[in-house]
């Protein structure tokens, strides 16, 4: 009785052994089970726009690189929190209108997070007196943002109605080379606003390339007036972004959005919301009082650009002198981002993916339909 009751019990071990190899439990890595009875509340003020970056990791797991969002009435990081089974949570993430169960972890130097960060400039005449200053703030600001646990590259657009110089993306040194260390035809240290004219690296003859809708002629761009636009969409088209990076535009200038009434597409501010919502975020340094011009249709607020994208704004006189990006809202957002994993139905399918952040006096939502986790979108 006994021997054949020892077997019983050595077949059930090995049986719960063989389970216990075969079966993948959420928890093993931290990510709580999807939860039950969560309602995700409706939004009232949309004040705040997620941007999110998923990545397929091992098994179902997806994990979501996402920038902090900043409460228009504090201006401070929203911490979010997703602990549903202890009843604290203000950020809800579903899957095909299924609440996920949600891991977050905020970044640190152990926590590191991808960001492609273009800096997008306006190098027309008025721009002369700030360029230099806005140089040197941009390689300070990238030194700084290095060493935040952060995995940066970073690229350039210069544009002048159309696009006249870039940069693809690429390290802070070679950012440094390309903005303060470029000589021009004499040997003479270029300044002011030809700091960002002329393409730069390996693929600059890609980027050149004359049959590139964004660059020169302008009889076939068809771009006349300096528009912040065509400088975001073009980095965003030609740039060899990274996968599971969140992609950030910073977007220099002192006049309007010039778009135009026809053809399409017009340039115009809805139309790069269109393509990069939700996926991108671009935040506007701005060098002039801002009721200087009379705005319109085709004379658009370039801070347009970041109302419709989750970015953040800040204002400097027409010099920029002393300029110092490290003060920028977007650096909070930046070194206050957080990591998202949770465990996807099926991550090989596509999937339409609501993210919805509720506090009291701030909230939003984006909708990433059809989405692919695997970047085919």
């Amino acid at each position: 009785m006994f021997k054949h009751l020892f077997s019983f019990l050595l077949v059930l071990g090995l049986m719960s052994f063989w389970a216990c190899e075969t079966t993948s439990d959420p928890k093993d890595d931290g990510i709580p089970d999807d939860p039950q009875n969560v309602t995700v509340p409706p939004t009232e003020h949309n004040y705040i726009v997620p941007n999110a970056d998923f990545i397929p990791a091992s098994g179902n797991k997806i994990v979501v690189n996402l920038m902090a969002l900043l409460n228009p009435t504090t201006g401070l990081p929203i911490d979010l929190f997703a602990d549903y089974s202890g009843g604290n949570y203000n950020f809800y993430l579903e899957e095909d209108g299924v609440v996920k169960g949600v891991k977050l972890s905020k970044v640190s130097t152990s926590n590191t997070l991808k960001a492609d960060i273009v800096f997008t400039v306006d190098n027309s005449g008025s721009m002369g007196q700030e360029s230099d200053s806005i140089a040197l703030g941009i390689i300070a600001f990238a030194d700084y943002l290095t060493n935040q646990g952060l995995d940066l590259r970073f690229g350039c657009v210069g544009y002048d109605g159309p696009v006249t110089g870039a940069i693809n993306l690429t390290s802070a040194a070679e950012l440094e080379n390309f903005l303060v260390n470029r000589t021009d035809y004499y040997g003479d240290p270029l300044t002011d606003e030809d700091r960002t004219e002329g393409f730069a690296g390996p693929d600059s003859a890609l980027l050149d390339s004359v049959a590139n809708p964004y660059t020169y002629p302008y009889w076939a761009s068809g771009i006349w007036g300096e528009n912040g636009v065509v400088g975001v969409l073009y980095a965003d088209t030609i740039f060899n972004w990274r996968s599971g990076t969140q992609r950030i535009f910073i977007n220099f200038t002192d006049e309007p959005t010039q778009s135009r009434t026809s053809p399409e597409p017009l340039w115009n501010t809805e139309y790069m919301c269109s393509k990069i919502q939700g996926i991108a975020s671009v935040h506007t340094v701005y060098s002039r009082d801002t009721t200087y011009y009379t705005y319109s249709d085709t004379r658009e607020r370039p801070w347009d650009m970041s109302a419709c994208t989750g970015g953040t704004v800040f204002f400097t006189n027409e010099y920029a002198d002393s300029l110092d990006l490290t003060t920028l809202p977007l650096t909070l957002a930046l070194t206050n981002s957080y990591k998202a994993e949770f465990n996807s139905a099926n991550p090989t399918t596509r999937h339409d993916v609501v993210i919805t952040v509720k506090v009291t006096d701030a909230d939003g939502r984006i909708e990433y339909q059809n989405w692919s986790y695997t970047g085919d979108n």
